[in-house]
């Protein structure tokens, strides 16, 4: 149905001037009258004004993480690039939340803070660069637990760089490490921490990349 500009300024008290906005943004299409009047179809209304609606109910948030110190720059490019998406995106009021940890390790402060978030309220829209960036070990989990309170969790990348698989092995190596420690902690003696950690870098490196190392004879 094609309603006239004081139609739709009664109906939805929508001034004239937003409606010649919203079609010069795209946002809306005109029709002419055969005297040349312009008349704006009631349904595409109707829906702009419920994008805009959840636009505003959006209440956005991203999270950012690295495992290392060492691994500091990978955390900048991170945090950058989630503030240029929600930027870009409109989102607005959007919370920020980053910090370095273990994916493996589901004691993270920030992680925790995000979640409470969720919880409460006051976020109902998390942003990641990729999955394992949330969270390496029960992220099925996770994922079911945020979308059964009805936050929508939107992930740039389905995939992980090799930069980030690299980091992989390194929270696994940790995870070793750790592990021999304390087993060989209660026995009294002392790993062959070296040599077992240098086999096990190796197998996660063909993991990794796919690829066999070639061993000279």
């Amino acid at each position: 149905m094609l309603l006239k500009a004081k139609e739709i300024e009664q109906k939805y008290k929508i001034h004239h001037d937003s409606l010649l906005k919203w079609e010069r943004d795209g946002k809306i299409q005109s029709y002419r009258t055969a005297g040349g009047h312009r008349r704006w179809m009631e349904d595409d209304i109707d829906k702009l004004l419920k994008l805009v609606v959840i636009k505003n109910e959006r209440k956005t948030a991203w999270y950012a993480r690295c495992s290392t110190q060492k691994q500091k720059e990978n955390l900048d490019r991170q945090v950058e690039r989630l503030r240029k998406h929600c930027a870009d995106k409109g989102y607005q009021n959007v919370q920020e939340f980053f910090e370095i940890g273990s994916g493996l390790n589901d004691n993270r402060r920030q992680l925790h803070r995000l979640i409470e978030g969720v919880v409460k309220g006051q976020i109902n829209h998390v942003v990641v660069e990729y999955k394992d960036r949330l969270a390496r070990y029960g992220l099925k989990f996770i994922l079911h637990f945020l979308t059964g309170l009805g936050c929508e969790v939107e992930f740039l990348d389905e995939k992980a760089t090799k930069d980030d698989n690299e980091e992989l092995v390194q929270d696994v190596l940790s995870l070793f490490t750790c592990f021999s420690a304390r087993l060989y902690g209660k026995r009294g003696g002392r790993p062959k921490g070296s040599k077992n950690k240098k086999k096990l870098a190796e197998k996660l490196e063909i993991g990794v990349n796919d690829e066999p190392q070639t061993q000279k004879v």
